[in-house]
C-alpha cells in the first residue's frame, strides 16, 4: 500500500512539474491586444518576459464578467458612469459576447476585502473586480504556474 501511494506522488510530482507553462504559451490573443501591439507583444517576449507576463496578467485578471456576483461584492453602478475622460462606453452586447474589456479605460476601483460589480447597462452582467487580496494571491499562485 505504502509502494501504491509513493508512486501516486511521485506520478502527480512529475506531472506538475512537465505542465507548468512558460512565458512562450502566452499568445498574443483574447485580452491581450486591448492592452499593448503585437510589435510590443515580439519585442516583450524576447527582452522582457516578467513584463510581458504582468501585461498579459492584468489584462486578463484584474476583472471578469459574468451574470453571477460573488458573496461580499459592493454594487457600483452602471459601468458607464465609471468611463474616463477622452473614451467611449463599450457597447453593452460587445462586453457580454466576448467576455473582454479593456478595463483601463474605465476608473474602476478594487476593494481591499470585497469584490467590486459594476453592471453592464441593462443586461443583467457586471464587470466584476477582484478584491486586492485575491488580486495578489492570484498574482502569486500565477507566477508560479509560469515558472516565474
Amino acid at each position: 500500500m505504502k509502494k501504491i501511494t509513493l508512486l501516486a506522488a511521485i506520478v502527480c510530482l512529475c506531472m506538475s512539474v512537465f505542465a507548468q507553462k512558460d512565458i512562450r504559451s502566452i499568445k498574443y490573443e483574447g485580452a491581450l491586444p486591448l492592452f499593448i501591439t503585437q510589435s510590443e507583444y515580439d519585442l516583450l517576449l524576447r527582452e522582457s518576459p516578467m513584463k510581458l507576463f504582468n501585461y498579459y496578467y492584468e489584462a486578463t485578471q484584474f476583472c471578469y464578467i459574468d451574470n453571477k456576483v460573488p458573496v461580499n461584492t459592493r454594487l457600483m453602478g452602471d459601468l458607464c458612469e465609471y468611463i474616463s475622460d477622452g473614451n467611449v462606453c463599450d457597447a453593452a452586447d460587445e462586453l457580454v459576447s466576448s467576455k473582454q474589456i479593456y478595463h483601463s479605460k474605465y476608473r474602476m476601483e478594487y476593494d481591499e476585502l470585497r469584490y467590486s460589480a459594476y453592471a453592464i447597462g441593462t443586461t443583467g452582467y457586471y464587470v466584476i473586480v477582484y478584491p486586492h487580496n485575491v488580486y495578489e494571491d492570484r498574482y502569486q499562485a500565477m507566477r508560479k504556474e509560469y515558472g516565474l
